[in-house]
């Protein structure tokens, strides 16, 4: 069984027959897919539960115990081939073109026997390479298997045959176990796999590339890059975070019929999607107003920028509040929005802060004394929703009476740090605070009792007791101005009546999910500016919105 986490736009379940082609260069035309086979976009409906190492292995062995010997082994070995099967040139399903198999001393390289096996059934060529003896019984039992069925199995050779030898290489090296650099006859096997890969032969993984750390998406010396990885009973996620979403390619999960096992396991740890926060949407009905619908204020603005809290405010117009205002801590600050004359632009002395519904302080905010007392004030409302962003959240860490106000706070809260501000909070270093994202988002969200944002290559939104990764949004959005814009989305949904962290986690999804349509519609990933992300969002919050689903489905009745 094969669960597939990939970009595609809804959650199906389809199943295919096996391809025929007459071309014998023709790739197959239909993708063989297993008939429990379900696609997970990243813009999918239904989260994903993720595992960390231990957590697996518990149900692994959980799902084990209820089972004949080495059958979650043999379902893994076939789940792969039938995978690949599909995408096999034609020349290589006939027998003409061979399939590299990659087998290590655990139970990947087990996995990686198997499917061969189950390959060389079908009468694909396989040439299987071992890096070492396994040392699993399952691994040796699928050794066995592969052996007695005529499968050739050799060490790995020192040197590489020619670039575009193989039609696929899978990699069955090394697993969610390991925790230490890849080194010696290894390493320069992964620089081969490197090599031919540049060259255009396509890898898949085993569970996780080679070299990829289970928990943390970080690497310390070679890794596998990977066009696709098949993660067996659940998908860990250092697939999504770090350097994790750059190697892994398409990421399937692969239950093997252990659901049960994995029912009784809950996991704390998932994908962001819209059934974790759809139920708490803001609801816009006809007989409503502006007032129905939030005022939210935006602090911050010192001089030289003034265009972060505007972006924010302008976001929060775009992701529906009803009324937004800007404080800025400059003196010489405009009088009025051009672009947004809808705006109402103040100094933020003179906002009163008491009638808002949600505040949002830092974007441009500045160190300085006056942007000390800008924040003050903002901490002064003890159950007013408010986020904390940018030059806020450095106050934060240069002044501990300001940070023991956060944490003192009634009202909710939500803090949104890239890993430097992370990293300043925790007075530690980035590299700390990349080493393990997932511990880093839950001590900073219990020390300050609040949701955490914290932004990066898979984005976290941890609550203090559970994590969501986000798997939304691509590289157009390392560009100034998008951390201000992400700030505004959550202030507006806060303003409109979302719990904090149902807040957090659906601005978070929707400011992906608008950089994914800008780049889709040829703007971006080099180039979009976050402005452009606003008219974005707002496409898509509304078709989020529950009364635009309503009257879309009384329509199509």
């Amino acid at each position: 069984m094969s669960d597939s986490l990939r970009a595609d736009a809804s959650l199906t379940i389809t199943p295919h027959a096996a391809p025929v082609n007459a071309d014998p260069l023709a790739r197959p035309s239909a993708p063989c897919q297993r008939p429990d086979t379900v696609s997970i976009a990243a813009s999918a409906t239904v989260s994903l539960d993720l595992h960390l190492p231990g957590a697996l292995r518990t149900v692994e062995q959980d799902a084990a115990a209820t089972l004949p010997p080495h059958t979650l082994m043999a379902r893994a070995g076939e789940a792969i081939a039938h995978w690949l099967y599909g995408r096999l040139p034609a020349l290589a399903s006939a027998g003409k073109q061979p399939v590299l198999l990659l087998a290590g001393p655990g139970n990947n390289g087990g996995d990686a026997y198997i499917a061969a096996l189950a390959l060389h059934r079908r009468g694909v060529s396989v040439d299987v390479w071992q890096l070492s003896a396994p040392v699993a019984d399952d691994a040796r039992w699928a050794l066995a298997e592969a052996q007695a069925a005529g499968v050739s199995v050799r060490p790995a050779p020192p040197t590489w045959p020619e670039p575009r030898a193989y039609a696929w290489i899978v990699d069955g090296l090394f697993g969610i176990g390991l925790s230490r650099a890849i080194d010696g006859a290894a390493a320069t096997l992964v620089r081969n796999i490197a090599h031919a890969h540049e060259h255009g032969t396509p890898v898949l993984a085993i569970d996780i590339p080679s070299g990829l750390y289970a928990s943390t998406g970080m690497a310390d010396g070679p890794v596998i890059h990977a066009d696709v990885t098949i993660a067996m009973l659940g998908a860990c996620p250092g697939l999504l975070i770090g350097i994790g979403r750059d190697v892994a390619g398409e990421i399937l999960v692969a239950r093997l019929g252990a659901d049960a096992a994995l029912a009784r396991h809950d996991s704390a740890l998932s994908t962001s999607a819209p059934d974790a926060f759809i139920g708490n949407m803001p609801r816009r009905r006809h007989a409503s107003h502006k007032g129905s619908y939030g005022s939210l204020a935006v602090l911050g603005g010192q001089e030289g920028m003034i265009g972060a809290p505007l972006l924010s405010a302008r976001t929060g117009l775009m992701a529906g509040a009803g009324r937004v205002y800007v404080g800025f801590v400059a003196h010489d600050a405009p009088a009025w929005d051009p672009m947004h004359p809808e705006l109402m632009l103040r100094q933020a002395e003179n906002l009163d802060l008491a009638t808002m519904q949600a505040v949002c302080v830092g974007p441009g905010l500045g160190t300085s004394a006056a942007s000390a007392a800008c924040l003050s004030r903002a901490l002064a409302l003890e159950h007013t929703p408010l986020v904390i962003d940018a030059d806020a959240l450095n106050l934060l860490a240069a002044e501990p009476s300001l940070a023991e106000r956060v944490r003192r706070r009634a009202g909710p809260t939500v803090l949104t740090p890239h890993p430097l501000e992370a990293a300043r909070l925790a007075g530690c270093d980035v590299a700390r605070i990349q080493s393990d994202r997932l511990a880093s988002a839950r001590t900073l969200a219990q020390h300050f009792g609040a949701t955490v944002v914290l932004k990066g290559s898979g984005s976290l939104v941890d609550d203090g007791a559970r994590t969501w990764i986000n798997t939304t949004g691509n590289a157009a959005l390392a560009t100034a101005g998008t951390g201000d814009v992400l700030t505004g989305a959550i202030g507006a949904l806060l303003a409109q009546g979302m719990p904090a962290t149902q807040a957090a986690l659906a601005a978070v999804w929707l400011h992906g999910r608008a950089a994914d349509r800008c780049v889709q519609a040829g703007a971006g990933p080099a180039g979009l500016t976050a402005s452009e992300l606003l008219p974005a969002i707002r496409a898509e919050h509304c078709a989020l919105t529950p009364s635009a689903q309503a009257a879309r489905h009384r329509i199509s009745a």
